[in-house]
């Protein structure tokens, strides 16, 4: 069997006696084994410092867990600020670069900043979780130190804040501008209809008016025929001639006023009417188009985010670390085992003063 514990540093020595011309140590390589009883024997001898160091460590280990204070996980989730362009969701910066300037300035800005208690006796760290667009600041602390961590959570999510607010309130002022142009070009539009639409009623009062002119007209003309026809079967004079040559005149100025107005009753208007009616189509459909263009545009604003917290900095429900059984357990553990060495060590140093007191009366 190979030396095991204490006993490797006697056959060592005893090499050492051998090569240096001692005499003490038997030229039977059996005598270097050390058998399992023998180990036995040593823990036997040694239990009571076994004990000692077990008991020891059990102390040492459960005054330390009943010591340290509960640690707790502190988190806060960061939402990076967004913008909809081409339908499609433009984050501020990426989550790569936010993460960067938390890491690199922002944690170590809110650190440096005097508090309550000691900001360096803090840890922020900052991660993307797997397949996601947000930050989540991670720490550890103590319940009492709570208060002061979660006000560097925030002091840290103000900083990504205040870095995208620039470039949110200029995406957001033109957006406003966009939308106010569109709005008042749907508000010309509206006008416009509305003149159209009174163009359009003022038509059809003056083809109700040239309808009225026409009828008038007509009944002039017949009466002036009707007229001119007496005055044909009357003695011929020239009052007679000159009264027929007056109301041919006025037949002939009715008849081409009746013309004109007809004809601006039957052609004109009804051409006006088709213009009208027309840009009032174009009107309705520009005023549809534009309408479409507010409401995406308002779709924009209402889908553009701030950066903020997604969620509020949190505790975890219950603690978090190697809790109080663990570490009795492990120091148990570990004293039990520090016993068995220490039993060696005391072995090894017992059978060295025998060795070297052997060595001092052959001498």
């Amino acid at each position: 069997m190979k030396p095991h514990g204490g006993y490797g540093f006697v056959i060592l020595m005893k090499k050492e006696l051998k090569a240096s011309g001692g005499d003490i140590v038997s030229e039977n390589p059996r005598d270097d084994e050390i058998s399992l009883v023998e180990l036995v024997r040593i823990l036997v001898e040694h239990r009571q410092t076994i004990l000692a160091v077990f008991v020891c460590f059990l102390i040492a280990g459960t005054v330390f867990a009943l010591l340290i204070p509960k640690q707790y996980r502190y988190t806060t989730t960061i939402e990076i600020g967004a913008v909809l362009e081409d339908g499609k969701t433009q984050l501020i910066d990426p989550p790569g670069t936010l993460l960067a300037k938390i890491n690199e300035a922002y944690i170590p800005h809110a650190l440096e900043q005097p508090a309550e208690e000691k900001s360096e006796d803090y840890k922020i760290t900052a991660r993307i979780p797997r397949d996601s667009e947000v930050i989540v600041l991670e720490s550890k602390a103590a319940k009492s130190q709570g208060d002061t961590l979660i006000k560097l959570h925030k002091q840290v999510v103000d900083y990504a804040k205040q870095n995208h607010q620039g470039v949110f309130e200029v995406i957001k002022k033109e957006m406003d501008v966009e939308l106010d142009k569109s709005r008042n070009k749907l508000s010309a539009l509206k006008d416009r209809h509305k003149m159209l639409t009174a163009g359009l009623k003022r038509l059809d009062q003056t083809s109700k008016l040239l309808g009225e002119q026409i009828d008038t007209l007509k009944t002039l003309v017949a009466d002036a025929a009707s007229n001119r026809k007496m005055a044909r079967t009357q003695t011929g004079d020239e009052t007679q001639a000159m009264t027929l040559l007056m109301i041919d005149n006025e037949i002939q100025q009715n008849s081409q006023r009746l013309a004109e107005l007809e004809e601006r009753l039957h052609i004109e208007l009804p051409r006006e009417k088709d213009l009208l009616k027309s840009a009032i189509s174009d009107n309705l459909r520009e005023r549809q188009e534009q309408s479409a263009e507010i409401a995406k545009a308002q779709i924009v604003m209402d889908n553009m985010r701030e950066t903020r917290m997604l969620i509020a900095p949190m505790r975890s429900a219950a603690p978090v670390g190697v809790g109080r059984a663990i570490i009795v357990m492990l120091s148990a553990v570990v004293g039990f085992f520090a016993g068995i060495f220490a039993a060696f060590i005391a072995a090894f140093i017992r059978k060295m003063r025998e060795e070297l007191h052997v060595l001092e009366e052959k001498r």
